[in-house]
Order: C-alpha cells, then sequence, then structure tokens
C-alpha cells in the first residue's frame, strides 16, 4: 500500500479537542476534508506526522499554544468607547463582534460593557490553550498531469 509523501493530496477526518477533553472541532460528522501536502493549506507539523502514513493510519498531533493558536496576550483584551463602535445592535458578554482593534479588523468576544464602552478581548478563543489533533488518512487521491 502506498505511504503519503510531499505534494500527495490526501482526504483527511480529524478531531480537535481542548486539554479538558473537549472536542471543538469534528470532521467525523461530514465529508472528509481535502488536503495537499506541500500547498500551505494544514500546519506545517500536521504535514510532517502525515508523511510516511498510509491510508486508514490515525495520528495524534499535540500543538502547544504558540504552535496552534498563540499565546494569550492580555494588552488584546482593550475597552473601546461606544461612539468608536458603528453597532447595529446592542451587544452581549460573550458574542462575537467585528471591531478594529489597534488599526486592524478584528473578530473580538464581548467582555463587559457599560453605557460608554465596551470590554473586548481580541485573542483567538482558543489563545493560551494546548490543543490535541487526531488525524485519519482516509484515502490518498490519485496524482493528475
Amino acid at each position: 500500500m502506498a505511504s503519503v509523501t510531499d505534494g500527495d493530496t490526501l482526504l483527511l477526518h480529524f478531531t480537535s479537542t481542548r486539554p479538558d477533553g473537549e472536542v471543538f472541532e469534528d470532521t467525523r460528522t461530514g465529508e472528509p476534508v481535502r488536503v495537499t501536502l506541500g500547498a500551505k493549506q494544514i500546519n506545517p507539523l500536521f504535514e510532517e506526522a502525515l508523511i510516511g502514513r498510509e491510508p486508514g493510519e490515525t495520528v495524534t498531533v499535540v500543538l502547544p499554544p504558540e504552535k496552534a493558536y498563540g499565546k494569550y496576550r492580555r494588552k488584546l483584551v482593550v475597552t473601546i468607547k461606544r461612539r468608536k463602535l458603528k453597532l447595529d445592535h446592542e451587544p452581549v458578554p460573550g458574542e462575537l463582534l467585528k471591531v478594529e482593534v489597534m488599526g486592524k479588523p478584528c473578530l473580538v468576544t464581548v467582555l463587559d460593557l457599560d453605557e460608554k464602552s465596551i470590554t473586548v478581548d481580541a485573542n483567538h478563543p482558543l489563545a493560551g490553550e494546548t490543543i490535541a489533533y487526531t488525524i485519519t488518512v482516509e484515502a490518498i487521491l490519485p496524482r493528475t498531469g
């Protein structure tokens, strides 16, 4: 049976798990994900772990925060004056909003609000967490051309 090499296009299923065991992403409920190794479609550490695997094989890759969604950065928790935001509704804590933070458009999580300001967190919701990915090679697709 052929094994995975760089440049192969694969069909993969994967499960993403937080340190407490909570599954936050699982492709097994649908179609497998199609990726081509070397095309910068997935984390390079996943590619490295898949090289040499055969269809049906499963590998688990554990990524520390700096290799996954980044370290949690306190400076990305900011308070913004409401008048600077163009809100079309009243946000609630836990809601995701699109705003400009430090000059860049960001998807942020609302932490707190009052009549004059809103405190938001621009960190990725999984920042600071070690994430485990269990990846199964479903198929190696034939190369074309």
